[in-house]
């Protein structure tokens, strides 16, 4: 079957909405609607149509994201992909798809980005997992830090009105040079900051806490409580969505607090990175419980554009082919002529020394040490020479991490 797509009116919204949320399980409500309609980009949201039966979602936000070396490159935030259920696998998200990826090439973007539902859905359309996160939970009896407490600065408990003049700035340059880091627009923060109850799950609103030394914000985090009694003693839930800090001094001072609050019993941190620093201070690390996660999806759409973007720890110069099965312009054989202090790309006609799919150059981009993996499990063509000056160039002294959630 063939399906229309195109970007929605602006009286189709409330349509639009109400079939993303229905997909992902949820009764629409006029408060979220409203509150996603001034974080929707319009001029980027588009449906899918069966005559005149809306059947698919998807959007982009205009993003730019930073790469390894600290610069940073424009970058398509997919977002609220989604096909009606009457109409699964016909095809839909095949033909969104497409017409998301013209556009986004079109605009000149070089990258896509996107947070996937389940794990088996974009790998066709050339993302692969860029950024892995975990989650942690810590019960409050295992929480002794091995380091000692700040020697100067306080933690001090915040308004929301206060953090919405404090915490934009303070997260950008907590972020500043973190490969996968997104620059949070005014829509972002528009929702970051919301906190209708429906969306507490029974826990608190939202709790803001600065550590600041010398009168200067250093750190902050965000977090919920969650009572809970049981046979009348306290037994509450600390669920924490965000913690940033520019030196350890801040975290340690942030996570000392968090774990002093009282009547908790357990702490749960979310989207955290895999290599969390509060392993390396807790007393008894193993009693961090971890659960592991793919975060961002990557694509890359101007390959040339994207390697000459970044930076390379080791130099070296490097032939891929880069095969692009699904819209077939992103994939070319490239030279690649990189190093710490800058890097050019340009097609080519020369003998690739490695060979590679869309999706797993994706994965390898934003600095994770997985090229050589990738090689050995036989997704990447290449020999050993090739392979290990790779895995060499593309590795990243600083873990990917992204906490803008899209």
């Amino acid at each position: 079957m063939t399906f229309d797509v195109r970007l929605i009116r602006e009286d189709e919204f409330e349509s639009w909405h109400a079939l993303a949320v229905l997909v992902f399980g949820e009764d629409p409500r006029d408060d979220d609607t409203e509150l996603f309609r001034r974080r929707i980009e319009m001029e980027r949201a588009r449906a899918a149509f069966d005559g005149d039966e809306m059947v698919g979602t998807a959007g982009e936000f205009t993003y730019r994201m930073t790469v390894p070396g600290g610069g940073a490159v424009p970058t398509a935030g997919i977002t609220f992909v989604t096909v009606k259920p009457t109409h699964r696998r016909r095809r839909v998200l095949t033909t969104m798809m497409r017409a998301q990826l013209e556009n986004i090439r079109e605009r000149g973007e070089p990258a896509a980005a996107l947070w996937a539902s389940e794990s088996l859905i974009y790998g066709r359309f050339g993302f692969g997992v860029a950024i892995e996160g975990a989650s942690y939970t810590l019960e409050r009896p295992h929480t002794t830090l091995a380091v000692g407490e700040a020697t100067s600065g306080r933690v001090r408990l915040i308004s929301t009105d206060e953090a919405r003049r404090v915490i934009p700035d303070l997260y950008a340059a907590c972020t500043e040079g973190i490969p996968g880091t997104i620059a949070r627009t005014e829509r972002d923060w528009g929702l970051f900051f919301a906190d209708p109850e429906h969306w507490r799950d029974g826990a608190s609103a939202t709790r803001f806490v600065t550590f600041e030394r010398d009168g200067e914000a250093r750190g902050y985090t965000r977090y919920r409580h969650k009572p809970d009694w049981e046979g009348g003693h306290a037994n509450h839930e600390l669920r924490v969505g965000e913690l940033h800090a520019l030196d350890a001094e801040a975290y340690a001072a942030l996570y000392r607090y968090l774990f002093s609050v009282d009547l908790v019993g357990t702490i749960r941190l979310g989207n955290r990175r895999i290599n969390e620093p509060l392993r390396s201070m807790l007393v008894d690390p193993r009693r961090l419980s971890t659960r592991l996660s793919d975060t961002i999806w990557f694509r890359p759409m101007d390959v040339p554009a994207l390697l000459a973007a970044r930076r390379y720890p080791a130099a070296g110069d490097l032939v891929i082919e880069v095969i692009d099965d699904f819209m077939g312009f992103s994939g070319g054989r490239f030279l690649l002529s990189g190093g710490p202090d800058g890097a050019e790309c340009s097609p080519t006609g020369r003998t690739p020394d490695l060979t590679m799919s869309l999706a797993d150059l994706g994965s390898a981009y934003l600095g994770s040490p997985r090229i050589g993996q990738l090689a050995w499990v036989g997704r990447i063509d290449g020999d050993e020479r090739a392979v290990r000056l790779a895995q060499s160039m593309f590795s990243w002294h600083i873990e990917p991490w992204c906490t803008v959630f899209f």
